[in-house]
């Protein structure tokens, strides 16, 4: 006898529970709630509506998973008729609600890094946090790191434990699974749908990306629309098996064969309006995202570290020389203070000390700025010294070249360091209309604070967060992780917003998608080009960005 695989034995489950009338109108019900969701976080604004829809995909999942498990665990009597499942599955609610609402909380977040079902992540960016906490985060970012890996596996624990309480409140009669051995049951669903999904919809995104310059602009708006479409649709029903797997997972894999009074046209008949409409809600939503999405003026360019590629050791004298060369709008360089409280150039905050092991270095802030020019560095072949900030903003001056600098911020620094550098260099930078900005919030308000005509802006650690409790002039984010929402929220409040570092010619389309002002990159020419790329060149980056919500 030919065995059975597991998609197969899934797929068979999923195909009759969709049978059970309930359940498949429930299941139609979620989609078009998700996909109109998806729809209003394209526009700006309409926050009540869209935590409404929110708070009612959340309750209506709590209720379609308890359906879920009341049909694969009731008789057939109640199986058949509608309102005696509903009532049932209404008085199980009463016994697994708070245990089903953990479960679908907890998804929420583990689900974060595998994508965030279009609502997860621009809900985290309305989260407030004190600035005192995301500056300890930045000083302290190695063990701020390890701490929120620590917490996912507290969570994803958590997780695997309601899951083991669901499995022997929906099945007595099942033995219970304790400890990390329950880890296939989120693992293998993930490995069996969202990996292949994630496969599928970045290989077509790869291959539209490829047609771009074959089509003509309105085969290629047509081609890319239908893609969205179809990759949009088959996400859903991906996850929604995915969601599935886990519940079937960890109650034993139960075979679900149940005996209905209807034939299958009589018990699909009612399903033919909510399909109809979901996919016409997918379909709004790709008009949607291909008119929100249109490609945003060409991006502000920025020479990150005043280097283009590999022309010069970052944050040289010699190398800004020749990256001005290509007219950059600006050069951003990294600034760290000394012990004797100078300014010098620099990324690192430590250099290897003369005639030690290369693993041997000392920090700047330890040394003073007759110690810290002497030390040579050493950089693909090349060396140089270590400048002052002085120097370099000359250098600067002498071809009208505007600079953009990062005032790195460490626990070593002094407790002026902020007062220090706006007494030597602010109202030079002011004159010459450079830029400042830096990591910790608070010395974005010290910057402002002595004086007030600096143009400051804020790095944003954190893709993770509201900005709006955080104003700046500007904001510098990473491109890792950035969406519209916190774009938007920087331009509600008047702020342009720079992205770093996109040094891929598809990752700098993609920052123009998201609607960016300005790119500091490594490849500046490489931008400058994307710059004047037509916008049909674009569409695989609105479809990516899309799909990017899902997996």
């Amino acid at each position: 006898m030919k065995k059975i695989t597991y998609y197969q034995r899934l797929f068979q489950t999923c195909y009759q529970l969709l049978k059970v009338r309930a359940v498949n109108l429930g299941w139609l019900l979620l989609m078009a709630i998700l996909v109109t969701l998806h729809i209003l976080m394209l526009n700006a604004g309409l926050v009540a509506i869209k935590v409404v829809l929110i708070i009612c995909f959340m309750v209506g999942l709590v209720f379609e998973i308890n359906l879920i498990l009341t049909a694969i665990t009731t008789n057939k009597t109640i199986l058949n008729q509608t309102d005696l499942l509903m009532m049932t599955a209404w008085r199980r609610l009463g016994k697994r609600w708070v245990s089903l609402t953990g479960f679908v909380l907890l998804l929420a977040i583990l689900w974060l890094p595998f994508g965030d079902a279009g609502f997860t992540a621009p809900v985290l960016n309305l989260v407030m946090i004190p600035a005192s906490w995301v500056d300890l985060f930045v000083l302290q970012r190695r063990i701020a790191v390890a701490v929120l890996v620590v917490v996912y596996f507290g969570l994803l624990y958590g997780f695997l434990q309601i899951l083991g309480h669901l499995r022997v409140t929906v099945k007595p009669e099942l033995v219970p699974i304790n400890g990390w051995h329950r880890l296939v049951w989120f693992f293998r669903p993930l490995i069996a749908f969202w990996l292949p999904l994630f496969i599928v919809n970045h290989a077509v995104v790869w291959g539209l990306r490829g047609l771009g310059n074959q089509l003509t602009n309105g085969v290629s708006n047509g081609v890319s629309l239908v893609i969205l479409i179809l990759l949009v649709t088959l996400s859903l029903l991906m996850l929604s098996a995915f969601l599935i797997a886990m519940i079937w997972e960890s109650i034993a894999q139960p075979k679900f064969v149940p005996e209905f009074d209807e034939t299958d046209d009589q018990l699909h008949s009612m399903a033919w309006f909510p399909t109809g409409l979901v996919f016409v809600l997918i379909a709004l939503f790709g008009f949607q995202a291909f008119h929100f999405g249109a490609v945003a003026s060409p991006s502000v360019t920025v020479a990150h570290r005043g280097v283009i590629g590999e022309n010069g050791v970052p944050n040289s004298v010699a190398a800004l020389e020749k990256t001005v060369r290509q007219n950059p709008n600006f050069v951003e360089i990294d600034v760290q203070e000394t012990k004797d409280g100078y300014f010098v150039v620099s990324h690192g905050d430590r250099v290897n000390l003369e005639g030690r092991p290369k693993h041997q270095t000392k920090a700047i802030q330890r040394m003073t700025l007759k110690q810290a020019l002497a030390r040579p560095i050493n950089y693909h072949g090349q060396t140089t010294h270590l400048v002052e900030l002085s120097t370099y903003l000359t250098a600067a001056q002498k071809t009208r070249q505007r600079v953009m600098v990062e005032l790195k911020v460490t626990p070593l620094d002094s407790h002026d360091m902020t007062k220090r550098f706006v007494a030597q260099y602010g109202q030079q930078l002011v004159d010459h209309h450079d830029f400042v900005h830096t990591m910790s919030y608070q010395t974005v308000l010290k910057l402002k604070q002595y004086n007030s005509n600096l143009i400051v802006g804020y790095v944003v650690p954190l893709n993770l967060m509201s900005i709006k409790q955080l104003p700046a002039d500007f904001y510098s984010l990473q491109a890792i992780g950035l969406n519209t929402t916190m774009v938007r929220q920087a331009h509600s409040i008047g702020s342009p917003v720079f992205v770093w570092t996109p040094d891929r010619v598809h990752d700098m389309q993609m920052m123009r998608i998201l609607g960016v002002d300005g790119q500091i990159t490594n490849q500046l020419t490489q931008l400058q080009q994307v710059n004047r790329q037509p916008v049909k060149q674009f569409n695989w980056a609105i479809v990516e960005n899309m799909i990017n919500q899902f997996c």
